[in-house]
């Protein structure tokens, strides 16, 4: 009953955000299932309650699926409109945390799809960024995080050759596992951001047309010894993703 509670939950959210953007089908059972970490039948007994409550309706055939009730697509409004509406996930720049952590703090449902996972030779940019030389080898992963059943962004991350025991874990939480099983704690990170677009393939495994825009994230990992433990590449879905930075003057504020 937790299970089907969960997911319950992460589809109305999922439902929510949809209809923010103006978007009206679901994922397939199939897909979601598979996002969500759970079985099509818990998946399949949510979305029953999402119809029963009139906030879907099921259409069979070619083109069938689950659409939102009463949800059409937003038409262009005047001036500069968010892409990320206020039920997209936020991402902090002023702390260290990994993805599963950032989402559960805020209430999503997260996944992790493990796309490969191997050893590989450093390519210039990582092995500059690690302080390794050009072809030594290091660990290297592609995942694709999804929240409340839909994906959100697109990972390659780097981390140096002595951590290739990583590769026998889950690899869902690579932050979790450092700090618990290789004693190694991201203290802190350096990011780059821009904008950038999907190539066909990135899109294919983000669900997202070609060409679509998102964030991309460009991230150096340093751990307790001030080491560069990881470098990663992070695509990040710009219609679910808001980004946050507070900065501080280096005057000291005077109370009035």
């Amino acid at each position: 009953m937790l299970l089907l509670e969960h997911a319950h939950e992460a589809l109305m959210r999922l439902a929510t955000e949809l209809a923010e953007r103006g978007e009206s089908r679901l994922p397939t059972e199939r897909v979601l299932a598979q996002r969500l970490e759970t079985s099509r039948t818990t998946v399949r007994k949510a979305l029953d309650r999402l119809e029963d409550d009139q906030v879907i309706r099921r259409v069979r055939g070619r083109a069938g699926g689950a659409y939102l009730v009463g949800v059409t697509s937003q038409a262009a409004a005047d001036g500069s409109a968010p892409l990320c509406h206020p039920h997209g996930i936020l991402r902090s720049l002023n702390t260290v945390k990994g993805i599963p952590e950032i989402l559960h703090e805020q209430g999503f449902r997260d996944g992790t799809t493990v796309i490969s996972a191997e050893v590989a030779p450093a390519s210039a940019r990582v092995a500059n960024a690690l302080g390794l030389d050009q072809d030594e080898r290091v660990v290297a992963l592609q995942r694709l995080r999804h929240a409340d059943g839909e994906t959100l962004s697109l990972e390659r991350m780097y981390l140096r050759p002595e951590l290739v025991d990583l590769l026998a874990t889950e690899m869902k939480s690579v932050y979790r596992t450092l700090r618990a099983q290789f004693g190694v704690q991201i203290c802190v990170a350096d990011e780059s951001i821009e904008i950038a677009a999907l190539s066909s393939s990135e899109g294919e495994l983000l669900d997202q047309p070609s060409g679509t825009p998102v964030l991309k994230l460009e991230r150096t990992g340093y751990d307790q010894l001030g080491r560069a433990v990881e470098y990663s590449v992070d695509l990040f879905r710009a219609d679910r993703t808001r980004l946050h930075v507070r900065t501080q003057s280096p005057v000291t504020p005077r109370r009035m």
